[in-house]
């Protein structure tokens, strides 16, 4: 029997932090479409159940459309089983909370308490609240718990999310299948126990590079395996590009091409250039975002490189150049401020454009 893991899609999330409107619009199809694909390939690959370990919507008030699609989809496969644990972005949403009329027959949902399903070869436990302390399962039967949530709680989350893992040692746990935080992650909770977060179906964010998947249990023999699945259509990537000791622009496209060459050209990149630069090179950050623009989806750059300047080369200078130097480094203003007054003063006076 082959069951799928998945979590945190956040459907219908807006999308609108580094994105254009019509980006924003076109990235809410595309995780949607994710979805709908990864229920067809677990249709086409004869899964028996999709396990939904919370946060399949952004929140709980999801426009009609996507809900309606996301019924419609579960409704088309009526072999397919889908096991769905609301998380806390999407607890109390439109399909949490259907009731058993309006619920499609292939769709098992959790609440408070811990609820449990036999389901072929494995039981399938879960709550949306749970209480490790009021978990029973029987030691012979091969179970599968779903919980959303992380081990520690951060200001602000509510402890409704926190999960106590040391709890949850040694309660006949086979595979803990996990949904909240948004990276493939995988660790021995006990001799018995794997605890598995899938990680979400598409990144959002630049705080979500890399793969993005779901994870394909094989249960075979009374044993669980599993492994990861990339899906994702897009994937972000953050890259870092050292430019110590660039001489000109065409050295400097040529530092950047190389930086991004792996990346494949779907992807949304943010470049973030480091290392020391003299005052009179110009990065040109417009001319390297037309680069990246050409080739990724979405790109954006961080200039965090430092001002190279030796006040000792300028000490006996009797230059302008060396005078404004001087006067700049005497000065009170604090070190940022100086590099920027520096950097601009000393391209304008090389006959650099400068932007204010």
């Amino acid at each position: 029997m082959k069951l799928i893991h998945c979590a945190d899609l956040h459907l219908d999330s807006p999308m609108e932090s580094n994105l254009s409107s019509e980006q924003a619009r076109e990235r809410k199809n595309e995780i949607l479409g994710t979805f709908a694909r990864l229920v067809r390939l677990a249709n086409e690959s004869r899964v028996a159940a999709i396990l939904i370990s919370g946060d399949l919507f952004d929140s709980k008030h999801i426009t009609k459309r996507t809900e309606r699609y996301v019924l419609d989809l579960i409704r088309k496969y009526p072999d397919l089983c889908f096991f769905y644990l609301a998380g806390n972005h999407d607890s109390g949403s439109a399909l949490s909370e259907l009731d058993e009329e309006q619920r499609p027959s292939n769709l098992y949902l959790f609440g408070e308490e811990w609820q449990s399903y036999d389901f072929g070869d494995v039981v399938i436990t879960g709550s949306e609240n749970p209480d490790p302390d009021r978990l029973e399962l029987a030691p012979d039967a091969l179970n599968i718990v779903m919980l959303h949530g992380q081990e520690t709680g951060e200001r602000g989350v509510d402890k409704r999310d926190v999960i106590r893992f040391s709890k949850l040692k040694n309660k006949n746990i086979d595979y803990l299948a996990l949904g909240h935080l948004h990276t493939y992650r995988t660790a021995q909770l006990d001799d018995r126990c794997i605890a598995t977060y899938s990680g979400c179906l598409e990144g959002r964010g630049f705080d979500e590079c890399g793969q993005k998947g779901f994870v394909l249990l094989e249960i075979e023999a009374g044993r669980i395996e599993h492994r990861f699945i990339p899906i994702a259509r897009r994937e972000l990537h953050t890259v870092t590009c050292d430019v110590t000791g660039v001489t000109g622009r065409m050295e400097l496209e040529e530092r950047v091409r190389a930086a991004i060459e792996s990346v494949p050209a779907s992807s949304l990149v943010k470049l973030i250039l480091t290392g020391e630069c003299p005052a009179e090179q110009s990065k040109d950050i417009d001319y390297l975002l037309s680069i990246l623009s050409e080739k990724f989806y979405f790109a954006k750059i961080y200039d965090e490189t430092r001002l190279l300047i030796r006040p000792e080369d300028y000490r006996n200078d009797i230059s302008l150049k060396g005078e404004f130097v001087r006067r700049v480094l005497a000065s009170d203003l604090d070190e940022h401020e100086k590099e920027c007054v520096l950097a601009c003063g000393l391209r304008a006076l090389c006959g650099e454009e400068v932007e204010v």
